[in-house]
């Protein structure tokens, strides 16, 4: 039985223009429909026409075949439902309204978030009136109202995340394995560049979040290209967010860090040509380096999450850098202060890391207090804008100033979630320039 949305004025609780796109996008794309097909329920389309095509896609999914436009026709002709799907001319025009992939697992969120919206509103129009009702016992309308909520989450494909611990240790001993196979002198991820970061962390592993944060001229950018430097050389698949540089910046940086003699000459614009030779010599070598370069000035973090999906799916990325997380843009609410969007930001990337099962390094500000300390050393309060940040990173790296050395810049692995930090008042040393 269908809810009067409208006589309610909520008529926004289903969105006839996302539901075409998912449904376009399953029976375009055979890869999609095998990701998100079985956790979509025939009831998160509202449109009763769309509702019977996707329950003919699952049907033929069930049997082991690829679906598309002519094979779900048929399939809706074999059950009796072509024309409540609204013909062959219905089934077209659906088929028609591909979206593109990138954005496809945000338009099933919003799918299933009206889905959830109506069942809610369903069952609260529902319990209003016994509410109403005099006669009802209002603990059992309580209770009923906890029941709808219950069977609400029932149906929700989160559910799909449950496992008994008989597959969560065949899991286990897999990636205790797969780490003892991949472990080099005691590195079981992808190294760093840096021998004592290395020793500390093992190198970076799958799914974690890394922030990088320091003071403006610090040293952040440089450090990730560093990182990023490090993997794709090793032939790592790494892609980089650049929202501070052009690509022929990050370029010139990456050429000068191979040749680190010519930084000022470059600089000046004063080099010989035997110089320049050299310049373009390395230069050539890296052409076929694994790194993609996204230098957007403008970057929302729903964006930038999607695009990486896109990337990961066509190409495999083993590595993610962001430069850096105060300039990604997220959707502004009424109400909500810059913390709690740096706070969503910071989510997402590790949302991110864990669903493409790889390291997401991502350099944020520290702010000024830890230029007010005695010693000008960082710690996790210092993070700017965000306590998140320190909640959700698995690791957090800081720039400061060598002890030993002002003119060099140190690195501290104030937080490691997995094993061994920095020892108070020590760091890194690091030749960054």
């Amino acid at each position: 039985m269908k809810t009067d949305y409208a006589g309610l004025g909520l008529e926004k609780l289903y969105d006839l223009e996302i539901e075409r796109a998912v449904m376009g996008t399953l029976m375009f794309d055979p890869a999609v429909a095998k990701r998100l097909g079985p956790s979509l329920k025939p009831e998160f389309f509202y449109s009763e026409s769309i509702r019977v095509m996707f329950v003919a896609l699952r049907s033929l999914m069930a049997k082991g075949m690829d679906a598309d436009l002519l094979l779900v026709t048929q399939e809706l002709r074999t059950m009796g439902c072509l024309e409540k799907a609204g013909g062959p001319y219905g089934v077209t025009m659906v088929a028609g309204g591909v979206a593109n992939r990138v954005f496809v697992d945000n338009h099933v969120h919003v799918l299933y978030e009206l889905y959830l919206r109506r069942r809610m509103l369903a069952g609260l129009y529902k319990r209003m009136r016994e509410v109403g009702d005099l006669t009802q016992d209002v603990f059992e309308v309580i209770m009923g109202v906890q029941k709808d909520v219950e069977e609400v989450l029932e149906r929700s494909p989160l559910r799909s995340n449950l496992q008994d611990m008989k597959s969560v240790m065949k899991k286990t001993c897999d990636r205790i394995m797969d780490r003892v196979s991949r472990s080099v002198n005691g590195v079981t991820g992808i190294p760093t560049g840096i021998p004592e970061l290395d020793r500390m962390t093992g190198g970076w592993q799958p799914g974690n979040l890394i922030f990088t944060a320091g003071r403006p001229a610090m040293g952040k950018t440089q450090l990730g290209l560093k990182f990023a430097m490090e993997a794709a050389s090793r032939g790592y698949h790494v892609l980089l967010f650049t929202l501070e540089m052009m690509s022929e910046e990050v370029g010139e940086r990456l050429l000068l860090m191979r040749t680190p003699g010519l930084y000022a000459k470059v600089k000046g614009g004063r080099v010989t040509q035997q110089e320049l030779d050299e310049l373009f010599r390395q230069a050539r070598e890296l052409d076929n380096c694994p790194l993609l370069v996204d230098d957007k000035a403008y970057l929302g973090i729903d964006q930038l999450c999607a695009e990486a999906r896109m990337v990961h799916s066509r190409y495999r990325v083993d590595l993610v850098v962001v430069d850096y997380l105060q300039l990604l843009g997220v959707t502004e609410r009424a109400g909500r202060n810059r913390e709690q969007e740096v706070a969503e930001c910071s989510r997402k990337l590790k949302t991110l890391a864990r669903s493409l099962e790889c390291p997401v390094i991502v350099a944020s500000q520290l702010n000024r207090q830890v230029e007010q300390t005695f010693n000008q050393r960082p710690e996790l309060k210092h993070l700017r804008e965000s306590g998140a940040i320190e909640q959700d990173a698995d690791m957090v790296l800081m720039l400061c100033r060598s002890e030993r050395d002002r003119r060099k810049s140190g690195l501290i692995l104030a937080k490691n979630r997995h094993g061994e930090a920095s020892k108070p008042n020590s760091c890194i040393e690091l030749e960054l320039f």
